[in-house]
């Protein structure tokens, strides 16, 4: 080659390379843009309930969607962070003019909102930098609604410089790169004059996508941080999300700590940089005043307060002056800020202790938090009721002790008919009963039943409706003989928060101690029958409580219970708040486990240890030798190293056994970012000196019980009897494998429903993640879907209505947890032809297809619908034509019945579908209510589906299918399994039409009833009763 084809090859490369690096920048920096609209959706869900009039986010919003309690608070805090400082800043007297340059703006209308406030409309220029592409949508909204033009009036559009796309005395836009630092000051210096200007640069989120480079030549306010480093699993799951999205957090690695962000504005030249997160905020009156975090708390129920807390931790707002005196910043206050976050840390140092072990052990894929443990033998223990994803149960998981592995007599769980609830107790009392207390289905519905456990099973003893409070068990008496329950604090019905001390006994029932600070969410323990500790909680103002209470109970005069509190200073001032945390005692002291605190707990602070010592001081008096014994409570973190599988300690149950101490369940929806579930058990021991680690904490089921199901029944023979019968009638449908398309072949001839494993239907299973899908189908398409009230739909019933949306909006719905499902119809004829995916979604089809096992599917093909959905049950139906079922995204679970079953399930004639429930919490309608069902006893078969499984069924089998996560995908592929002329001629669009014969049999019943027309009827009656009965002996011969 020589050199000019050398040279020319060169170029070539390069400039194809240069090419591949702007493709490259166009797609992240439209990802980038892309933040930008859920961002507004969430702030129009918290402008249509939080804000007062005037809105201005609806022109930017076309369809609103409501977000969930936890979103729309964080975006409510992190809105109110930004405007307070603005407001603020606009209301400093000076004579200068004041600039607000908003750095990545998107389509935040901020500068509207303050121009409609009539303190706010002289004196004051808005700069609004973004993206040009997104800018010049802005603008042309801006210019469509007269409601913001009229605040900003008059404008020009024809500037000089053409990126500055609209300007006005109090307004303008810009459309430019960000990282383009030079251009953007060659602007900025043609729009205001810094010298006579007082400017505050506003960068909510928007620069941590950008390179650290490019970020710290900007001015910024507001970003995502991480206080331990990238170890949280909140932290993970968030900066995994943002990575996910392609727009990952640049600046988080660099600058990690509030420190670090105030160091970085420090040495860039500001006189002052402060930096506090939302959370610490949100506990300062002077920031949010107490009654404005009451009115908050009013407008929709509220309870995941662990979760906001773990959301506000993670975001900051940072305030950097040049010039003194601006914003209320000074040194002092500056140093009384890193003073306290210096002895908050000082308090989690660790002595690390060489006998502390702990071991983690999986937990089987079990989900559930804000549940409460019991012993459930001797060697067992039950973790009963909570939530499970993103609903409440009333079932229990059962876990083997460590060291435990006698067969002991089974304790009965508590009945279904208890209800499903959460946050709620369950305390063993010195008799050996078991109370169980509180617990909420809402935030404004607490559960006012208590039931005891005795030797005859559970009953319900009295009603006092809370949640959210703490209960220890304590004796009272001359012998302490009589046993009872001690309860604090809580939330009741509505929402109301309690302070009283309430005592229970089975004779007596519920009496009021004392009243005391209203708290919920405090941890609780005994030390003995009479004493104990209560630390912690949230006041009625939603803020986090310092408090510790060393609590004694006595027998006052009459009999009549007393309860002193004493407040524990020594101890408070060694521990920082902490909320929603476990109390537990154990061979080395108190164990405070988990829970919320007011900074993001370090990995080696999530356990503390409390423990009384002792120490001898000699003193020299009179010239003898004294000995003086001090006693004294010391506080300290346990050093725990959880290593990749640490957990979120949210929702968490403990439970103490001499030295060793469990940890199951918990874990929190993390924001927007997705849902983190603890996937381990943890046993904590204290070993002397060389004792080695007992067995591990794990799961267990019971032989004659079915692990994750409580039936519907009313008494404990019933439940007992019911447990027994499901057992003998479920039946799990057989899983296998098969290589050739004659295997599939004899599957259809067994004609019985089979899960084949490990088939290639492609790259979907991997690929299609509600990001993926939301990037792959045009957003805008219209799609029906059905919207339903309740999670179980009914199509007899209609208990769901069929909608039009915006794919894109159907998308963030469910993933939200709406209740909503689609099954995608012909693009082309959707009335007319059947679901044809390949055809109907070009964009996925090469990630889709069927293998050659499946060849007779793909020459009897039928149709092929994507289904996707929320958390919402499919009803029980049955379909004419054999098909597969291939769950691409979740878990989910069928259940089956035989053709011949479906006389019990009241299916009207014509149809295809019966009016039962088919699930109750995940299972057969067996467990229904009285008078739902038809049968009792029936026996069915289950399926539990995996990603990449494919499912099997004949024709008129009946199914009924339940998601098990929010957001479930899944494509059904019906094929004619029968010959051509048995299959009813015309339209089949959804491949359940009955059978010509059928058809043809419905007919000949009309005509059978109209040939005794003139006949007495009784008579006809008679003979009518005898031609069924034929048929009925004729249709039961063909079973055999």
């Amino acid at each position: 080659m020589g050199k000019d084809e050398q040279e020319s090859s060169m170029s070539q490369q390069g400039t194809a390379c240069k090419k591949a690096k702007v493709t490259l920048k166009q797609s992240r920096d439209k990802k980038i843009m892309g933040t930008n609209n859920s961002s507004i959706v969430s702030k129009r869900s918290v402008e249509r309930l939080y804000v007062p009039l005037p809105h201005f986010f609806r022109y930017f919003v076309n369809k609103p969607i409501r977000r969930s309690p936890l979103i729309n608070r964080g975006y409510w805090l992190r809105m109110h962070a930004v405007e307070t400082v603005l407001s603020n800043f606009l209301d400093k007297p000076t004579e200068k003019k004041k600039v607000v340059v908003n750095l990545g703006c998107g389509y935040d209308p901020l500068p509207f909102k303050s121009l409609s406030l009539e303190k706010h409309k002289r004196g004051v220029t808005f700069i609004d930098v973004d993206y040009p592409e997104l800018m010049s949508r802005k603008t042309d909204l801006i210019l469509q609604h007269r409601e913001m033009e009229d605040l900003i009036s008059p404008v020009r559009t024809d500037t000089a410089d053409p990126a500055v796309l609209l300007w006005s005395d109090c307004y303008v836009a810009v459309g430019c790169d960000l990282r383009n630092t030079a251009e953007l000051r060659g602007i900025l210096d043609g729009i205001l004059d810094s010298a006579s200007c007082l400017v505050l640069c506003v960068a909510e989120v928007s620069l941590t996508y950008m390179d650290v480079g490019a970020a710290d030549s900007l001015i910024r306010l507001a970003a995502q941080y991480e206080e331990d480093g990238d170890k949280h699993p909140f932290t993970q799951k968030m900066l995994q999300h943002f990575d996910n999205l392609n727009t990952p957090l640049r600046c988080v690695p660099t600058y990690p700590t509030l420190t670090d962000q105030e160091d970085r504005f420090r040495q860039a030249g500001y006189h002052s940089a402060q930096a506090r997160s939302l959370w610490d905020l949100w506990q300062d009156k002077s920031f949010v005043g107490s009654e404005l975090r009451r009115q908050l708390n009013k407008v929709e129920p509220f309870d995941e307060w662990e979760e906001f807390s773990l959301f506000s931790m993670h975001y900051f707002l940072l305030e950097a002056v040049k010039t003194r005196g601006i914003l209320g910043l000074d040194e002092n206050t500056h140093r009384l800020l890193r003073n306290a976050r210096k002895n908050d840390a000082k308090k989690y140092l660790c002595y690390k202790k060489d006998n502390v072990q702990v071991l983690t052990s999986s937990n089987d894929g079990r989900r559930r938090k804000f549940g409460a443990l019991t012993l459930s033998s001797e060697n067992k223990i039950g973790f009963h009721g909570g939530i499970l994803r993103d609903k409440r149960t009333q079932t229990t998981d059962r876990y083997q002790l460590p060291g435990a592995e006698a067969n002991c007599e089974r304790l009965p769980d508590p009945p279904s008919n208890v209800g499903a609830r959460a946050c709620h107790t369950i305390t063993r009392l010195h008799d050996g009963k078991d109370l169980l207390f509180g617990g909420r289905e809402s935030p404004d519905d607490a559960r006012m039943t208590c039931w005891l456990r005795d030797s005859n099973g559970w009953r319900i003893v009295d009603e006092c409706g809370l949640y959210r409070h703490c209960a220890a068990a304590v004796s009272l008496g001359e012998n302490d003989e009589i046993p009872g329950v001690l309860v604090f604090g809580g939330r009741g019905m509505g929402g109301a928060f309690h302070g009283a001390w309430l005592l229970w006994r089975e004779t007596k029932g519920w009496i009021n101690l004392v009243m005391d600070v209203p708290r919920f969410g405090a941890a609780m323990v005994a030390t003995d029958k009479r004493q104990g500790l209560l630390i912690g909680g949230m006041t009625e103002d939603l803020v986090l409580d310092d408090g510790v209470i060393e609590w004694h109970l006595s027998d006052g005069p009459g009999g009549e219970p007393s309860l002193q509190l004493l407040r524990r200073e020594d101890i408070m001032t060694q521990l920082p708040p902490r909320m929603g945390a476990c109390l537990v005692p154990s061979s080395d002291g108190l164990l405070l486990i988990g829970g919320i605190s007011t900074t993001l707990l370090p990995e080696h602070g999530e356990v503390m240890r409390i423990m009384d010592v002792s120490r001898e001081d000699v003193r020299i008096r009179d010239g003898e030798c004294l000995v003086v014994r001090k006693h004294s409570t010391v506080v300290e973190p346990v050093s725990l190293e959880f290593g990749s599988s640490r957990p979120i300690l949210v929702g968490h149950s403990a439970y103490s056994a001499g030295d060793t101490s469990l940890i199951v369940g918990g874990g929190a929806v993390c924001f927007s970012f997705g849902a983190y579930w603890n996937q381990n058990i943890f046993t904590i021991h204290f070993s002397k000196d060389d004792e080695s680690m007992p067995p591990a904490i794990r799961w267990t089921t019971d032989e004659n019980v079915p692990l994750d199901v409580g039936p519907h029944v009313h008494d404990q023979a019933e439940q007992s009897r019911a447990a027994r019968v499901d057992e003998a009638i479920r039946t799990d449908v057989v899983r296998m494998k098969i290589d050739t398309a004659g295997a599939f072949d004899d599957l259809i001839h067994e004609a019985r429903p089979v899960v084949i494993e490990g088939l290639d239907v492609g790259s979907c299973t991997k690929k299609w993640t509600a990001n993926e899908l939301s990037q792959r189908i045009d957003p805008k398409r219209m799609v029906t879907v059905h919207e339903a009230q309740d999670s179980d739909m009914n199509f007899l019933q209609k208990n769901f209505k069929y909608v039009k949306k915006p794919f894109g909006v159907f998308l963030l719905q469910c993933v939200a947890g709406s209740k909503q499902y689609m099954r995608s119809l012909s693009s082309e004829k959707p009335a007319n032809q059947p679901a044809n995916f390949h055809e109907d979604f070009p964009e996925l089809q090469e990630d889709f297809r069927l293998p050659e096992q499946l060849a007779t599917v793909s020459r009897n093909y039928h149709s092929s619908p994507l289904r996707i959905s929320g958390p919402v049950n499919m009803w029980l139906h049955y379909d004419v034509m054999a098909n597969i079922l291939c769950q691409i995204r979740a878990t989910k679970i069928i259940i089956l019945y035989p053709p011949t079953d479906a006389q019990h399930f009241r299916i009207p004639p014509g149809s295809s579908s019966s009016p039962l429930n088919a699930f109750m919490d995940c299972y057969p309608w067996y467990f229904a209510a009285p008078g739902d069902v038809a049968d009792l006893g029936r026996p069915y078969f289950r399926a539990i589906l995996n990603p990449g499984d494919v499912l099997y069924i004949p024709p008129l089998w009946l199914h009924a299918a339940c998601p098990a996560e929010n957001f479930s995908v899944s494509i059904n592929v019906f094929f004619k399994n029968f010959k051509k002329g048995y299959y009813a001629a015309g339209r089949d669009v959804y491949g359940n039409r009955d059978l010509q014969a059928y058809e043809n049999c419905r007919k000949g019943v009309e005509k059978m009833v109209k040939a005794f027309d003139g006949l007495p009827k009784d008579v006809a009656s008679a003979y009518l009763e005898r031609v069924a009965e034929e048929l009925k002996e004729k249709a039961l011969a063909m079973r055999k």
